[in-house]
């Protein structure tokens, strides 16, 4: 069953070779971070996968929105899952030159039904609130096209195994143990999304690259700057590849061999691989 739930996925790294998932969408100017017109920007500049972010109200309604960042985004120091959905919607976006927006904090349920059948979605931060997201999964019967990321922590994999056996998961991984502990539980396991700041890290370690492949599990890794801080790929991340090379950025995770690209610039990643299959 696996095999056949995999499949677009499969499809898609076959035609593609590396994979970029754009982070958040692609915004900018009035197209703001996790609605349906990120994610349709995102498309139009390459990626193959979406990812959203997931934030429950009090109701208990989903929305597509990273919390935390409500005072960017929607003017307020309140949190969005302090919020009943009537209060949420209350609510107009603030785009990119501070200015509100017509544009609404977007339903998940209204993300996921415009792109059915359309792109691969990772749904991220969903580990929250892990058995509803893995029921919001199955009621849209998105199996195919969903990625579900979250922590190899044992209560997870737990319910993964118990509620979502079926549905494709990438655990977040720091080490190798943590990809082994994973393998331990009967679910749908896709690959793993590899977190490293060094480039001695275990996690860059051929053996450990080619024995990933030959179980036929994808390695996804985070090109985004979060910030000054935050160190997600040692350094050869989206900052490094616009303002110091593409190839020191981008290309030396793609000669690790990583098989999907976390960025928020997709449209540049994707114009580099196309001129590195031509070169």
């Amino acid at each position: 069953m696996n095999g056949n739930r995999n499949e677009a996925l499969h499809r898609a790294v076959n035609k593609h070779r590396v994979l970029i998932a754009a982070h958040k969408g692609t915004f900018g100017g009035n197209i703001i971070q996790n609605t349906i017109p990120a994610f349709e920007t995102a498309l139009l500049c390459g990626a193959q996968i979406i990812e959203v972010d997931a934030a429950k109200s009090t109701d208990g309604i989903y929305y597509a929105f990273h919390t935390g960042q409500e005072p960017g985004l929607i003017g307020t120091s309140k949190r969005l899952d302090a919020m009943s959905s009537r209060e949420i919607e209350t609510y107009r976006l603030i785009n990119s030159n501070q200015c509100v927006a017509e544009e609404r904090v977007n339903r998940l349920d209204d993300v996921l039904e415009h792109f059915r059948n359309r792109c691969l979605i990772n749904i991220d931060r969903g580990f929250f609130y892990l058995e509803d997201t893995l029921k919001l999964i199955k009621r849209h019967r998105m199996e195919e096209q969903i990625i579900f990321k979250c922590e190899a922590k044992e209560r997870w994999l737990r319910t993964l195994e118990t509620e979502g056996s079926d549905i494709m998961f990438m655990p977040i991984i720091k080490g190798p143990e943590e990809l082994a502990l994973a393998k331990r539980y009967r679910i749908n396991l896709i690959g793993a999304e590899t977190l490293f700041d060094t480039e001695a890290d275990a996690l860059l370690e051929k053996p450990f690259i080619e024995q990933c492949h030959r179980e036929n599990l994808l390695l996804w890794v985070n090109a985004i700057t979060l910030n000054a801080e935050s160190i997600l790929s040692a350094g050869h991340d989206d900052n490094s590849a616009i303002l110091h090379s593409m190839d020191y950025g981008w290309g030396w995770l793609i000669d690790r061999g990583f098989d999907i690209i976390q960025t928020d610039w997709p449209f540049l990643c994707s114009q580099y691989i196309k001129g590195r299959s031509v070169s």
